[in-house]
């Protein structure tokens, strides 16, 4: 009688610790889309800022910083990946995308990157690999 109970108790601890996963699974999914379905926003012509980035490699994610500054209205930029100096970058703006290009050793790099707010997401391609970044905007305050 003792192990049927314990078999009902175990049954029941179970069961709710299932439940609760799903909850907690069903919530998160939940809270994604809603998040990925709002639009990015349009580029300021000079979009002047420190912008952090965090670079999702195969072999790890590499943080690296992108700072943008007006020269004469016309925007001028730096990258520097964690540990490297920075070297200037071209950027380009058309509607929600920022493109970067840049080279690195290995060849020609592209950083495409979309803003909501402070939070960046992007994709990268580099030396015949690609992927995914993320990021934040720290807008300059200087004018």
């Amino acid at each position: 009688m003792a192990s049927s109970i314990l078999r009902t108790l175990g049954a029941a601890a179970l069961i709710t610790i299932v439940a609760t996963g799903a909850q907690a699974q069903t919530a998160a999914q939940s809270a994604g889309p809603a998040a990925s379905t709002t639009p990015p926003q349009a580029w300021a012509a000079v979009p002047a800022g420190t912008f952090e980035l965090l670079i999702q490699l195969p072999q790890g994610p590499l943080p690296a910083t992108l700072v943008v500054r007006d020269s004469s209205g016309a925007p001028a930029a730096t990258f520097q990946p964690e540990g490297d100096p920075a070297d200037p970058v071209k950027i380009a703006i058309k509607g929600t995308d920022l493109t970067v290009n840049g080279t690195a050793p290995k060849g020609p790099y592209e950083i495409v990157l979309q803003r909501r707010g402070e939070e960046l997401a992007g994709r990268w391609t580099y030396g015949g690999e690609n992927g995914t970044l993320s990021g934040k905007a720290a807008f300059d305050t200087r004018k």
